[in-house]
């Protein structure tokens, strides 16, 4: 009789060639994060039909006024001040970041980017820090207006992501907010036209959450060396409060503009004199054992959603048309390919785990048998 060694051996050789050939479908893919563009000379799709298993890429990068509409599927956002700046949500009403997070959409504050557009009212209150490293707005918002079920208490959404593929999948980041300040922005809004600097950077390192009725973002420059600790995208579970750090209980109802220090990177601590870094646990209870400090800002300016969001606010083709017409998007959308993302809303750093290569069929038999046969020796 085969001993019960040798059969423990076959079982763990099996379950090595399972892993290997999953693993095989995604590591050959060129991480989202080392696909750099210049604006606007950027691809109709970054990534396409090469998204691995979670693949392909729901819609399009190169967007302009004929995607623009509440329909979008535009998947390249900007971060650019406080009147004009996009975060990612679903494509799909009564949805959650769990569900979504591979195939979200640009959704934008100002007419222009070729996208969806947030309605008018669905921001209650914002904070925009201009830090000398990045550039960060974090608030409060309907997202049932963003197609997100009220309940969804959400999750992140990172150019990373387990497969290095991000979510979601092909999303670019641009802004023309570094170097800026609470100053210039206040000239900006005197100007009347918040949009009127068409020059972007490409952010490479950064992190979006969404959920509970709040939001935060934050993008790290890509000239700073520290940026990738900054927008550090490991710590998915701590949420807005240990990433984009802010004073959240006094921002909703107020829309305010700093200039701010930059933050510790998430995760850095300081300790009777010690630096330490905390990482989030893989499994079980998730409770960080500092609370984060708040960095000093300086030179705050409060302003009314009415000099913010005036264009928005007078777009016919968005003022109402939001929750009516994004329900017809399911049917243009890719989704069940879509689906392999994580199932549990708030980890939205996790990858699936299913199997997507062409052999895996014989492979999970053969594995199944190689069990089968060493339980049955074993009895």
């Amino acid at each position: 009789m085969m001993s019960q060694h040798t059969l423990f051996s076959l079982f763990a050789l099996a379950y090595a060639v399972a892993v290997k050939a999953q693993s095989s479908s995604t590591t050959s893919l060129e991480p989202l994060a080392s696909k750099h563009f210049t604006y606007p000379d950027i691809p109709y799709q970054v990534t396409g039909d090469q998204g691995g298993i979670r693949g392909p890429q729901l819609g399009y990068n190169l967007c302009n006024s004929t995607t623009e509409n509440q329909n979008s599927l535009c998947q390249t956002m900007f971060l650019n001040n406080l009147g004009d700046f996009c975060m990612w949500s679903s494509s799909q009403t009564d949805d959650t970041i769990g569900e979504s997070e591979a195939r979200e959409v640009a959704w934008c504050t100002s007419p222009g980017h070729g996208t969806r557009v947030i309605p008018p009212g669905a921001i209650t209150g914002a904070q925009w820090l201009y830090a000398k490293n990045y550039v960060q707005v974090v608030g409060f918002i309907d997202q049932t207006k963003v197609n997100l079920a009220a309940s969804d208490e959400g999750g992140e959404l990172d150019p990373h992501g387990a497969d290095e593929q991000g979510n979601p999948l092909g999303g670019l980041v641009y802004s023309n907010g570094f170097g800026q300040s609470s100053s210039s922005f206040q000239s900006l809004v005197g100007s009347g036209n918040l949009t009127s600097n068409q020059t972007y950077t490409q952010v490479i390192e950064w992190i979006d959450f969404i959920g509970g009725g709040q939001f935060c973002m934050k993008m790290c420059n890509p000239n700073d060396p520290n940026a990738a600790a900054l927008c550090n995208h490991i710590y998915d579970e701590v949420g807005c409060s240990y990433n984009a750090l802010a004073n959240y209980g006094s921002i909703n109802g107020t829309f305010e503009v700093c200039d701010s220090d930059d933050m510790t990177p998430p995760g850095v601590f300081t300790t009777n004199g010690a630096t330490t870094t905390w990482f989030q646990p893989q499994t079980g209870a998730v409770v960080p054992p500092y609370t984060p400090t708040i960095p000093s800002s300086s030179n705050c300016q409060t302003y009314s959603s009415s000099q913010l969001f005036a264009a928005v606010a007078t777009d016919a083709s968005v003022v109402g048309s939001a929750s009516a017409s994004a329900a017809s998007t399911s049917a243009a959308s890719h989704s069940a390919s879509a689906s392999g993302a994580g199932k549990t809303s708030g980890s939205s750093s996790s990858a699936s785990t299913s199997f997507g290569t062409d052999a895996m069929p014989f492979i999970v038999v053969g594995f199944a048998t190689v069990l089968t046969t060493m339980m049955a020796m074993l009895a």
